[in-house]
């Protein structure tokens, strides 16, 4: 145990990580997340990403602010990229915890600027990568003609005419020490047990990769789950017609080719995947409880975003405004303040934990935010006057769709600049299956849900306030917020 005033920071964040995969109920098989850190601590049930989209949402957890204001608006390795790095001036939480004592490592993935690196924001990098899975340099994950290797029959090969065929999914045999994840661990093992020498805080940030697709999972973790067992999505027959467009077509055009067999495959490998990397948090929390650290350590664990995973028929994230994309996990263990196996059922984006990290490093005109400290909720008090919305903004990919989206606890709202609305009752209609936009009995509540959309427009310097009749397309506009 250390003498230091402030908490050391362990953060674990990974990729396409559906926020159901760490609920009790699910058969995702996780069990130092599920139980072990939540025993310690504290689950989000209504955590969310502001983007489902990489760069975006990780530049959001970073900087404490929406894709509108920090300016990484896609993925800066897209061509035509929007912008390639934050706009000028954008904070880290991380240049102000440097500047108030704390031992700063980076280990993993970045994606957060395409001109700046994690060194360049006060941490010390041990070891970066902004490869994506395919290109990683682990067994499994090169980027090679793979469909010479593996049995087709058995794996999840998507045929594009002209494009390269994608392999969805595959099952590998290779050891978990052979893994670039394993690798990482290895890392922040040795780099937990170096700083716990110093009487000094520190923050180690995690990037996993793994839970990513393709879904190339270790035979051992697949073998956990028999194919017999696995569900399809509740809402994998959703035949998309009173929904976008763009949605039946990815479905038509890629995931159609899979048969349900595949669907449940891939599902599969996807959960392997996550228990995969439940093992290796497993490491990271025994080598913090045999320190003896577990008591002064904030551990967070938590996604970018989510992975439609056959929901809807569909895969993979991006335009796809649904809780599978944008619901993710997190979970935080704080023993000596968080009440053990807490629930917190409000809404909370990533945006709301650079503030958290400010609070409780006790910094004085911290960096603006858009999100709120949780530190309250953390100790388990009152919060007063806390969002009950979450607003979500998607800023385009290479084709640059425009796309927000509200929710409150029941209802749903997604404007689609390209295409026709959507507004689901998430009481009723929980998975997503039934499009009310155009009911004129639901329109109140969709004018309700668009004058909220508006007030979080305002509060993200949002980029949709452009009046000409082509492009002012919410049903609704601002001045809406002007009347009752």
């Amino acid at each position: 145990m250390t003498n230091q005033e402030k908490p050391n920071i362990l953060i674990i964040m990974t990729e396409h990580q559906q926020g159901s995969t760490i609920e009790p109920c699910s058969p995702c098989k996780m069990p130092n997340i599920k139980s072990r850190l939540a025993n310690m601590g504290m689950r989000f049930q209504y955590a969310y990403t502001p983007t489902a989209l990489c760069a975006p949402a990780r530049a959001s957890f970073f900087t404490g602010l929406y894709p509108s204001a920090h300016g990484m608006y896609n993925n800066y390795h897209s061509i035509p990229v929007i912008h390639s790095d934050l706009f000028e001036g954008i904070r880290l939480f991380s240049e102000v915890l440097k500047e108030a004592g704390y031992n700063l490592s980076y280990i993993g993935k970045w994606h957060v600027s395409g001109e700046k690196t994690p060194e360049d924001y006060g941490w010390k990098v041990l070891w970066e990568s902004d490869l994506g899975p395919l290109e990683a340099p682990a067994p499994g994950r090169r980027k090679e003609n793979l469909k010479s290797k593996v049995d087709i029959s058995k794996s999840g090969f998507i045929q594009r005419p002209g494009w390269p065929d994608y392999l969805l999914y595959n099952v590998i045999d290779i050891k978990l020490a052979d893994t670039i994840d394993y690798r990482r661990t290895e890392i922040a093992i040795d780099e937990i047990r170096r700083l716990s020498k110093e009487n000094k805080p520190w923050v180690i940030y995690v990037g996993f990769t793994q839970i990513h697709d393709p879904y190339f999972a270790l035979e051992k973790y697949v073998n956990m789950y028999k194919l017999e067992d696995i569900p399809l999505p509740p809402n994998y027959y959703d035949t998309l017609e009173d929904k976008p467009r763009i949605y039946k077509r990815m479905k038509d055009q890629l995931w159609s080719q899979l048969t349900e067999e595949q669907i449940k495959e891939a599902i599969r490998c996807y959960w392997a995947l996550c228990t995969m990397t439940d093992e290796l948090v497993g490491m990271l929390l025994d080598t913090l409880e045999d320190l003896d650290l577990l008591e002064d350590t904030i551990v967070i664990y938590t996604s970018d975003h989510g992975d439609e995973v056959g929901s809807h028929g569909l895969f993979l994230k991006g335009v796809m405004p649904f809780e599978e994309s944008y619901r993710i996990p997190l979970t935080i263990s704080w023993p000596k303040v968080i009440k053990p196996r807490s629930i917190y059922d409000n809404f909370v984006t990533l945006c709301d934990l650079a503030p958290t990290f400010y609070e409780i490093a006790n910094i004085e005109n911290p960096p603006s935010s858009h999100g709120k400290s949780i530190l309250n909720i953390l100790k388990g008090e009152q919060t007063e006057n806390w969002t009950q919305t979450f607003y979500g903004q998607f800023l385009g990919t290479e084709y640059y769709y425009t796309q927000r989206i509200i929710r409150n606890k029941r209802y749903k709202y997604v404007f689609n600049g390209f295409d026709m609305d959507e507004l689901y009752d998430l009481e009723k209609d929980p998975y997503e299956l039934i499009n009310l936009a155009n009911k004129k009995e639901y329109e109140e509540f969709k004018k309700e849900l668009i004058r909220e959309l508006w007030r979080w427009a305002v509060k993200t310097d949002d980029i949709i306030f452009n009046p000409y009749p082509t492009v002012a397309l919410i049903p609704y506009g601002p001045l809406i917020m002007n009347s009752t």
